[in-house]
């Protein structure tokens, strides 16, 4: 019986090394054909330019192509159960958010992954951090000025890029921190809510630095504070929420995943190709251009961030009941 025992062990140890060898083996010859990137949002969105530049760069780094694949729809969560459900061979990606691996999989039913167990994080990208604007009417010049006004006129509306987004549980979350009242107003196109705001008909709006700076500069919005922990290194005169009610942050995340099970040594390629790529002049304009702040955290790190994020946005989400359809 012993040597019975003995013999499967030997078994079990050399099937174990032959598994071993077959990934390294894999890892060498990786990538071998076109990688494709899933996108779940639409063509022109942050998250398919950050794809489009960054899939660029990594595909010089591999020597493949890298395929976009836009898959919209559903706060994100249709490209991510897509990407959910492909194997974990490396040759599909995706470029995950803070809605489609945060806050749609809290707030939206029946959603069929889950955003920690069926993927591996391989690099956060970068930050998208939001700003709060309010129209120049509003006699308002910071957090304080702003919470006072709201104060003697409570009710009024302020815009979003659409229920559940974070602009709008940062808005949420605002009301409830300051203990002010504010009538939420979601938009689906973004163009409107602006124009909106820049008309008077919404007085205040939270959304991201390139799309609000210009009318900023122009003198037509007011800014009155960041939502992000640390401020933001283009607006280091803004003051952040975080700095009159600590703890408040509400920034978008965009990231590099893979689905669960892709092999350790495909993720670190994957990796190492992401942090040479975003040390390009090239890259790292295109992201100053488009408000982000790089990141570059490696898949340890980017896992843990994810996992401490997650009840941050359930909380806030409970409070406020928001829930999708």
């Amino acid at each position: 019986m012993a040597r019975v025992r003995h013999a499967l062990t030997v078994v079990a140890a050399l099937v174990l090394l032959a598994s071993l060898i077959a990934v390294s083996a894999a890892a060498q010859d990786y990538p071998s054909r076109p990688i494709r990137l899933i996108v779940p949002f639409g063509p022109g969105s942050t998250a398919d330019v950050i794809a489009r530049s960054i899939g660029n760069a990594i595909g010089n780094e591999l020597g493949q192509p890298i395929v976009i694949d836009n898959r919209p729809g559903a706060g994100g969560t249709i490209g991510a159960a897509e990407a959910a459900r492909a194997p974990g061979d490396g040759y599909t990606l995706v470029l995950g958010t803070i809605a489609s691996h945060g806050v749609g999989p809290l707030t939206m039913h029946e959603v069929p992954y889950d955003p920690i167990a069926d993927f591996e994080p391989i690099t956060l990208i970068a930050d998208a951090p939001s700003i709060i604007v309010v129209h120049h009417a509003v006699p308002a010049t910071d957090l304080a000025s702003f919470i006072a006004y709201v104060k003697r006129n409570p009710g009024i509306d302020y815009a979003s890029a659409g229920t559940g987004t974070t602009t709008h549980l940062a808005g949420e979350a605002l009301k409830l921190r300051a203990g002010i009242e504010m009538t939420h107003v979601p938009y689906k196109a973004v163009g409107q809510a602006v124009a909106d705001l820049l008309s008077g008909q919404i007085k205040m709006m939270i959304y991201q630095v390139p799309t609000l700076k210009p009318h900023v500069d122009s003198g037509a919005l007011t800014l009155i504070a960041a939502t992000t922990a640390r401020r933001i290194a283009s607006l280091p005169d803004l003051p952040t929420v975080a700095e009159t009610y600590p703890g408040f942050d509400f920034s978008a995340w965009f990231g590099m995943l893979a689905p669960a099970g892709t092999p350790k040594p495909i993720v670190r390629k994957i990796h190492a190709a992401l942090l040479e790529a975003m040390e390009s002049a090239s890259l790292k304009q295109q992201f100053v251009a488009q408000g982000l702040e790089p990141a570059g955290l490696g898949p340890e790190d980017f896992h843990a961030l994810m996992v401490a994020a997650l009840p941050k946005w359930k909380e806030i989400i409970d409070l406020t009941g928001t829930r999708m359809p």
